[in-house]
């Protein structure tokens, strides 16, 4: 009789023989030496479907085509954060950085007024005379050149100034240098001559000097291929053929993007869309290789012509607001040095008060230029 010990399992009505059953052996059994020199860990079957697959590597194109989407993208969020932050930096700006700025302006203005006054009075030294006299040059020199005056300039002049336009603070020489190194133009020439010079650094098709345009027959197939697609798209979304208003409103609106991206010889918003009707397929969804390279290259011609508008975008935003071309600036910093900005503005215009009481009269005038020279020459 067969033991029910000996690896057989037993029938509800006895252990017979003829009732008993061998054990089916799965692959799992970890007393199946057998199986385990036959199969490796890495092959065990998950669920019964057999290995894992093999993950394929991927084309040389698509990852080339996929880096660039990745910089496309990070190009479209830098253009559009300057864009979300043009609204509240331009708030602050008007309301508490331009007050600002204009009555320390007006209490600089007062301070050079005052010094003027004090040269008529009594109780100055001959050398203090000549250093109010230098500092009522020096400063009316700064305020003539940000904006010019009629008092002003009849008190530089009286008190030794020569050529108050010419008359420019160092860092302010040192930073329109710069600028005109960096852009070829200067800060003061009209915006149309910053531009016509920006248009002569590009090519005649409008690509950068330093970067070959595609051949002509090249950007032939690109064009087509966009032109293909956008049909096929124009095909899928056209308003009219939605019965549902919910889809014909959806359709529109994206409708409107195929449209967009197709007047601006756009590949990769028709590319996404085609996948927004389709989420099952990629952005790449059956393309050839020689698609998949045409489409790269289209792609180097989108990323470099947005690269210019988030360049465009910048100096607009530096110029609508007067910032230091040298001065780092990015959309998520603007805020916080604009903060900054108002904080030392703040802090200057405390000062001018406090320095303007200082000064009030004659003896306060003698200290304030004492600690004025040790604090220069001690």
């Amino acid at each position: 009789m067969a033991s029910c010990l000996t690896g057989g399992r037993q029938a509800r009505s006895g252990c017979g023989a003829a009732e008993w059953e061998p054990v089916r052996r799965t692959p799992t059994d970890i007393h199946d030496k057998e199986f385990k020199t036959r199969v490796s860990p890495s092959q065990m079957p998950l669920a019964g479907f057999g290995p894992d697959p093999v993950p394929q590597p991927q084309p040389k194109d698509h990852k080339a085509f996929d880096r660039l989407v990745k910089k496309i993208h990070a190009a479209r969020e830098r253009l559009a954060a300057w864009g979300t932050v043009l609204a509240p930096y331009q708030e602050r700006f008007t309301k508490e950085l331009l007050p600002l700025h204009a009555s320390c302006r007006t209490l600089r203005i007062r301070f050079v007024q005052r010094l003027d006054g004090a040269l008529g009075e009594k109780g100055l030294t001959q050398t203090e005379r000549r250093a109010v006299k230098m500092l009522i040059v020096e400063l009316a020199a700064s305020l003539l050149s940000e904006g010019d005056d009629p008092e002003l300039r009849a008190l530089y002049e009286r008190h030794g100034g020569r050529d108050h336009g010419g008359h420019r603070p160092r860092d302010l020489d040192e930073a329109a240098a710069a600028f005109e190194a960096m852009y070829g133009t200067g800060q003061d020439d009209p915006i149309e001559e910053i531009l016509r010079r920006a248009a002569e650094a590009m090519g005649a098709d409008g690509a950068p000097r330093g970067r070959k345009a595609p051949p002509k027959a090249e950007g032939h197939r690109i064009r087509q291929s966009i032109r293909t697609l956008y049909r096929k798209l124009a095909s899928a979304l056209h308003p009219d053929r939605e019965p549902d208003p919910d889809q014909r409103d959806r359709k529109t609106a994206l409708m409107q993007k195929a449209n967009h991206a197709y007047e601006n010889d756009r590949l990769l918003p028709l590319l996404e869309l085609r996948r927004e009707l389709d989420p099952t397929q990629g952005v790449i969804a059956g393309e050839s290789a020689d698609d998949v390279k045409l489409y790269t290259q289209a792609l180097k011609g989108e990323l470099e012509a947005l690269e210019e508008e988030v360049m465009a975008a910048e100096i607009d935003f530096r110029g609508r607001f007067a910032i230091d071309p040298l001065a780092a600036l990015t959309p998520g910093n603007a805020l916080k040095t604009l903060a900054a900005d108002i904080g030392e503005m703040r802090a200057m215009a405390d000062a001018l008060e406090a320095e303007l009481t200082e000064v009030r009269d004659i003896p306060g005038l003698k200290r304030w230029l004492r600690v004025l020279r040790d604090g220069d020459f001690g």
